[in-house]
């Protein structure tokens, strides 16, 4: 774990015991910056999964090498400081773990000498209750919201508003032989009420869970004794007075003020004698938050040079690699999640999993020379990104973070808050995954489930399983659409149409591809949210038996189409191709992370319902295909990826260019329901002989069963309780061409099969040829939601 603030031999000592000579796992090499977002387990916590012990919404800032702080940004106080190493990087993006919960998230790796309980760092008109509906969600905006914060070299300060008041406020280790304090350089607005905040807090609740003994403050206007605890804060306002609440908890209370004040704040343990005579010492390295929020010394500076590689496979689209600097000076792990263009075309920004953004430039025709400057760091599993008005947004598991350079060097110095409403549980699995925005600006992305094992869920918030919706200014962030499990992508179209993918497991079936409504509810169940309190949805009856394969399903929204698993196991995002894109120009692209592959997305609206399926492109990446844009000039589409777990990918992370090279592309493009069959159009004339050829057609029907059960074989559509293939298999019945029909000069070919009726998965396989005798091959996998 590398820190500018440490030496990596110095870091590399603490947090795992391995052999001298074991080599240092990736994300320990990894300098993460002045601080790192994530969720933070408690040295006390029993069992890794009870909120009250786990800072949700972690801001954890390296003070010293041997000191760190972590400031909860949902609660606005600073949760815990301790001496020692930083933190245990465990987790997902860290070393893959998943289980125990206590594994399963950063913690802290030091001796805590500082700690507040889950609870309001400031009091709302005196009161100190939790006004939260549930413990992961952030305060009321009328309570308190945070800000963001600022980063000066290796200064960090945060920013909020508490009550309407502005707050500013800077950390730093106050220390001498004697004394380790936490020492917090404020900032307060004005205020036309008395302002209360925490001051400091007796940890013995928190360790023997009893009420401690009622000791009262020995009062004074710049220190106070609590318990073993101490508070100076010298350059108090007139007025300013302490007193305990709760009998565990020391306030200071600041009077109404016209003016903005400013004081420090040193807590510790020790005496207020002590403390005072130490003062000069304690009070020598206080920072200036005004000054850290105007920028400072870049962290780094470095600009890295790469080559691109063009593709060259004669076809009729070529895959050029966007060479990502792997080797850098922080080590940094570059495992793409999320990216987007600036306006000018030659420049783009990437997410990456362990918290970087990064800005390429030189994005033209050749990629002859591509230049690479590290622009943010510290940011919580970002998994999305978005550029509006020239302004990187990043989406983490806490917030959608937007940042801003303050003082021109190419780096972030401002980590503003764009909205930070939604809920996080402690569960390792609920991401949040992808960001776009609509043409009226507002923003969208999805909210994961709690996954525990194969059949349940874990302790549920507001926004788990749903698209989430936020207003273009970020003021509100509602619940757009519910019921997914593992929704890695999502696209928004150009008329404001949105799309999320969904992946395998209990109450997914397979993958499935969501044409999304407002309000929809897309069939996992737990995930609803009041959506299956309809009526027409309790009707349909919950017993196991009910469970049967059949299609379709009133207690749910259908999807687009279901994906076969061996066709895609673990899905991806959306992405509408940009014009220029040859016979692509306009349409939809379905992205694949398991498969590292592309699919061309045919739909259909039929008696109000949408339906259709996907075609596989012949495009090759070396990581997933994760997220796709297009390109806001040239006409050609970008992709992005990483490895983590359930994906063929080769590479850790990858950057993919995909161009149109002019040549022909025959191609299956449209597919029409029929009562009695199926009309299939193309780009290009079909040969006749090929198509009316029976030995030519392979098409089969099958459906999956819907339940609590991880995945789902595939059953017969006649015959219900019958498998025709386990999971993975790609057979199901058969269905018999009857006749061909050529039309629009064999543009279109009618297959007459027989009554056509909704089923969740039938396939299409034809080796055609076109009228000029190249070769035609026909994939498709389809969902049959209604016939006209």
């Amino acid at each position: 774990m590398r820190s500018r603030l440490l030496p990596l031999a110095v870091l590399c000592l603490a947090t795992v015991v391995r052999a001298a000579d074991a080599p240092v796992p990736r994300w320990e090499q990894m300098d993460y910056g002045p601080f790192l977002m994530s969720s933070v387990t408690l040295p006390w916590s029993r069992s890794g999964e009870d909120p009250a012990d786990i800072t949700l919404k972690g801001l954890t800032v390296r003070l010293a090498p041997d000191a760190t702080a972590t400031f909860d940004t949902g609660l606005l106080r600073w949760s815990a400081a301790w001496t020692g190493d930083w933190l245990k990087l465990m987790g997902t993006p860290f070393d893959g773990t998943h289980r125990p919960p206590e594994r399963s998230r950063p913690a802290v790796a030091g001796t805590v000498f500082l700690a507040t309980s889950a609870l309001p760092g400031w009091a709302k008109d005196g009161d100190w209750r939790d006004p939260r509906s549930e413990p992961y969600l952030p305060l009321p905006r009328d309570w308190g919201r945070f800000l963001g914060h600022h980063v000066a070299g290796n200064r960090v300060s945060v920013d909020y508003a508490v009550s309407g008041t502005a707050v500013s406020e800077a950390p730093w280790i106050a220390r001498t032989h004697a004394i380790v304090a936490l020492g917090r350089a404020l900032r307060v607005g004005p205020h036309r009420r008395p302002l209360r905040l925490l001051a400091v807090e007796t940890m013995l609740p928190l360790r023997n869970r009893h009420a401690f003994d009622g000791s009262q403050p020995t009062h004074g206007q710049d220190a106070s004794q609590f318990g073993d605890q101490c508070v100076v804060a010298p350059g108090l306002p007139a007025g300013s007075r302490w007193h305990v609440e709760q009998g565990t908890r020391l306030v200071l209370e600041l009077p109404a003020s016209s003016t903005n004040v400013g004081f420090p704040l040193v807590v510790g343990r020790g005496l207020v004698s002590d403390f005072r005579a130490a003062l000069p010492a304690l009070l020598a390295d206080v920072p200036d938050p005004d000054a850290i929020a105007r920028g400072g010394p870049s962290g780094h500076p470095q600009t890295l040079v790469t080559r691109g590689k063009q593709g060259d496979s004669g076809a009729a689209y070529a895959v050029d690699t966007i060479t990502a600097p792997d080797d850098n000076p922080w080590h940094s792990w570059l495992r793409f999640g999320g990216f987007d263009f600036f306006p000018d075309g030659n420049r783009a920004a990437l997410a990456t999993w362990n918290g970087d953004v990064w800005i390429v430039s030189g994005l033209d025709g050749s990629l002859e020379r591509l230049e690479w400057r590290r622009f943010a760091t510290g940011l919580f599993q970002p998994l999305g990104l978005r550029i509006v008005g020239g302004l990187v947004h990043v989406l983490g598991r806490d917030q959608i973070t937007r940042l801003r350079d303050v003082n021109g060097d190419g780096e972030a110095d401002a980590y503003e808050c764009f909205n930070n409403e939604v809920g996080i549980t402690p569960n390792f699995h609920e991401f949040a995954l992808d960001l776009h925005t609509d043409p009226a600006g507002n923003f969208y992305f999805n909210k994961g489930a709690p996954l525990l094992g194969t059949e349940y869920w874990d302790p549920i918030c507001a926004h788990n399983g749903c698209v989430i919706k936020v207003s273009a200014d970020g003021s509100r962030l509602e619940r757009f659409a519910t019921g997914l499990r593992a929704p890695n992508g999502l696209g928004v179209g150009p008329r404001g149409e949105v799309t999320c993918s969904d992946n395998e497991g209990i109450w997914t079936p397979v993958c499935r591809l969501n044409w999304v409504r407002p309000g929809g509810f897309y069939g996992a169940v737990g995930m609803d949210h009041g959506a299956l309190d309809l009526p027409a949805r309790r009707l349909a009856g919950w017993e196991e038996s009910d469970f049967a394969p059949r299609y379709p399903d009133p207690r749910y929204d259908p999807p687009l189409c279901w994906l076969p698993f061996a066709i895609d196991n673990s899905s991806g995002s959306q992405v509408w191709a940009p014009a220029g894109f040859g016979p692509l120009s306009g349409e939809l692209i379905h992205l694949s992370y398991g498969k590292c592959r592309a699919f061309h997305v045919l739909r259909e609206e039929v008696r109000g319902v949408m339906q259709g399926g996907v075609a596989p492109l012949p495009w090759t990446f070396d990581s997933s295909a994760m997220r796709g844009r297009p390109h806001p000039k040239d006409g050609s589409l970008y992709v992005c990826g990483l490895k983590g777990w359930q994906t063929t990918a080769a590479r850790d992370g990858a950057f993919h260019r995909v161009r149109f090279t002019g040549k022909p592309f025959p191609r299956l493009v449209g597919v029409h329901v029929r009562r009695d069959g199926y009309a299939l159009d193309f780009n290009e004339a079909v040969d006749p002989a090929a198509a009316r050829d029976p030995q030519n057609w392979n098409l089969q029907q099958w459906n999956y069963r819907w339940s609590r059960r991880y995945g789902s074989d595939l059953y017969s559509v006649a015959d219900p309780g019958r498998v025709t293939g386990k999971k993975g298999s790609l057979k199901g019945d058969p269905i018999d061409v009857k006749s061909v029909e050529m039309r629009d000069g064999g543009k279109r070919v009618v297959l007459s099969t027989g009554a056509t009726r909704p089923v969740m998965q039938w396939m299409l396989k034809a080796a055609l040829r076109t009228a000029g005798g190249a070769e035609m091959p026909v994939e498709y996998y389809g969902t049959v939601n209604a016939v006209p």
